[in-house]
């Protein structure tokens, strides 16, 4: 569990008086549905759409997660604003570095999706 702490307006922050958390409410059911889906695109497209999955998957988890406070209510919602034209850039250059690698970027390919969704992620208010 992801613990967060919010500054008070006197500059200080205690974990009794302003403490938060993550709540993410992706389910099984939509997380099976999704792995179908991109399996089937991913055999359509000959194994290019595996690299677009990762990024919406990502996406998904990070857009169905809230900042909870004590007394268990929604404060604010994670909000990834990943875009199509960011992903094929990003797409296309890790495919070239697999090849170049003969895979071994794939080792490095989750961690940087991961990056890039996490850095295109902003907090609204409920």
């Amino acid at each position: 569990m992801n613990t967060v702490h919010v500054i008070n307006n006197v500059g200080s922050a205690t974990a009794s008086d302003n403490a938060v958390r993550l709540r993410c409410e992706y389910s099984i059911m939509e997380a099976i549905g999704y792995l179908v889906i991109w399996a089937i695109i991913s055999v359509l497209t000959l194994g290019i759409g595996a690299f677009f999955a990762i990024y919406y998957f990502y996406k998904a988890i990070i857009n169905k997660t809230y900042l909870i406070n004590q007394e268990g209510h929604q404060i604010a919602k994670l909000e990834c604003d990943l875009n199509l034209a960011e992903v094929i850039g990003h797409v296309i250059l890790w495919i070239i570095i697999t090849i170049v690698t003969f895979g071994i970027g794939l080792l490095f390919y989750l961690f940087r999706t991961l990056r890039l969704c996490m850095n295109k992620t902003r907090m609204v208010r409920l």
